[in-house]
């Protein structure tokens, strides 16, 4: 995920939003499986995907930093638990700022990243020579497919819908490979996720309208990554659920004035007061807890 300006949408929502979803069908209903118990903690836990897993916030005071997400809450937690059961454990984070489906399959993530190659390419390597070992892996890849399609508030849907097709097709090229040489005791774990342009909502009654409108091209891009997930017998966490996304009601109250519920969660659990679309410290939390009840 990068960070973008807000400012009021210009354009009406479209029935070509929802184009993306068509283009599964809705026979894709595959059951996530194998042989990783939850009664046992992992030897292994790699963390893959984009800003998120690398765990990047801004900082109050400028600049940011990068290893404060949920995939080290999750390690923690992972780390916690093998201690108690007198087993070893290893955190390994490949998640890169900026990456998209394309660029985690054929290199060139914007950021600086711990491998030479494509993050999938490392990927498959880790999973390759831990074949054997009791492993989970979280992904979260997709978010900057379309990111650009929303550029100062207003939507391009045809890019929207180019986007999420994008996300299709790679997320289903990168789940091919991590499946193709995951070993019987390593479980995979995908993630939808939250809407950062709910934070519009505070800007006036144009910037509701943008609001309005980010939530079901959000839910077409959710759509996706879950049906695609799915088709890989990989569960997905509900990230954009944990979020309340989709809940303009009930409203609640926020630094003295009531707003729909899924803005004050934007509001509480991202950085988005400050125009940085990453989670901060709670959201991370959250998404961390999310992944965890999928283990």
């Amino acid at each position: 995920m990068r960070a973008a300006l807000l400012r009021p949408a210009r354009i009406a929502l479209t029935t070509a939003l929802f184009a993306a979803v068509a283009l599964f069908g809705t026979e894709t209903s595959a059951s996530a499986s194998d042989a990783a118990s939850p009664h046992q903690p992992p030897r292994y836990y790699l963390a893959l995907g984009d800003s998120l897993a690398a765990g990047y916030q801004t900082l109050p005071g400028g600049g940011h930093v990068t290893g404060r997400g949920y995939a080290q809450d999750i390690a923690r937690t992972l780390s916690a638990r093998a201690s108690t059961a007198g087993r070893p454990f290893d955190f390994v984070g490949l998640g890169c700022p900026g990456e998209t489906t394309g660029s985690m399959i054929n290199g060139g993530c914007p950021y600086p990243h711990p491998y030479t190659d494509s993050q999938l390419a490392e990927a498959v390597g880790f999973l390759r020579a831990h074949h054997d070992d009791r492993t989970v892996v979280t992904l979260d890849i997709g978010a900057n497919d379309v990111d650009s399609c929303m550029t100062g508030g207003a939507i391009d849907v045809g890019c929207t819908v180019t986007g999420i097709g994008k996300v299709r097709t790679g997320l289903d090229t990168i789940l091919d490979r991590l499946k193709a040489v995951a070993g019987p005791n390593t479980r995979i774990v995908g993630m939808n996720l939250y809407d950062p342009y709910l934070a519009a909502w505070l800007t006036g009654s144009q910037g509701r309208t943008a609001a309005a409108l980010s939530v079901p091209l959000g839910d077409a891009l959710n759509a996706t990554i879950g049906l695609t997930d799915a088709a890989h017998g990989v569960p997905t966490a509900d990230v954009a659920a944990a979020f309340r996304t989709n809940s303009f009601l009930p409203l609640t109250s926020l630094n003295g004035q009531k707003v729909p519920l899924n803005v004050a969660r934007i509001l509480q659990w991202t950085n988005m007061a400050r125009g940085d679309i990453h989670a901060n410290d709670t959201g991370y939390q959250v998404i961390a807890d999310t992944f965890l009840r999928k283990f």
